[in-house]
């Protein structure tokens, strides 16, 4: 197996690492920050300073159980990530692909109607889970665009800027980035 494969398939057992390489969102950090704390501490007392957690707690049976309850909380978070990656009824995808062409097909037909409220519930449904579908994720931004949401559309266009997916749509990346620039600087500033 390619070591890339293995890689891949190993970082599905570390809870976050995954939707923090993909998405990069502040919830992922901290879920895998927490995890590679608890990860070290558990590695630590264990197999370099076994005395450690006597300091913290005080008879050795308590000590035990803490540590047991560490690998416990690792192992059991490990595999839970990795079932929710693995397995899409436990994991964020709750569409398929076909289900996901008909609402964007749908989703265009509504923009085009100027439906922009419609249109958009179906794109968030695409998008859901998914970081690949940049088709509804670029008709999102425009429908953001449209209604005049320009901090909420820049910040889409951030995110799926830094996707590996969105290579092929850089140059519309960057329309809607420049056409949402000249909006914001048009608009006249809010009165507080």
């Amino acid at each position: 197996m390619e070591p890339r494969a293995v890689l891949f398939f190993a970082s599905r057992f570390w809870p976050g690492l995954q939707p923090l390489w993909h998405r990069g969102d502040f919830h992922s950090l901290l879920v895998s920050l927490l995890f590679s704390w608890i990860f070290a501490i558990a590695w630590l007392a264990t197999f370099v300073w076994p005395e450690w957690l006597t300091v913290f707690f005080s008879p050795h049976w308590l000590a035990q159980i803490a540590l047991s309850s560490l690998w416990i909380f690792v192992v059991a978070s490990s595999l839970l990530s990795a079932i929710g990656a693995i397995c899409p009824l436990f994991g964020n995808e709750g569409i398929g692909a076909s289900e996901r062409q008909t609402n964007l097909v749908e989703a265009q037909e509504l923009y085009l109607q100027a439906s922009y409220f419609e249109a958009e519930r179906l794109v968030k449904k695409n998008s859901l889970g998914q970081n690949d579908d940049i088709e509804s994720s670029l008709l999102w931004i425009a429908i953001l665009r449209r209604t005049r949401r320009i901090p909420q559309a820049l910040e889409l266009i951030s995110n799926v800027s830094k996707l590996d997916a969105a290579a092929p749509w850089f140059r519309e990346l960057q329309s809607e980035k420049e056409q949402c620039l000249r909006i914001k600087i048009q608009a006249p500033p809010a009165h507080s």
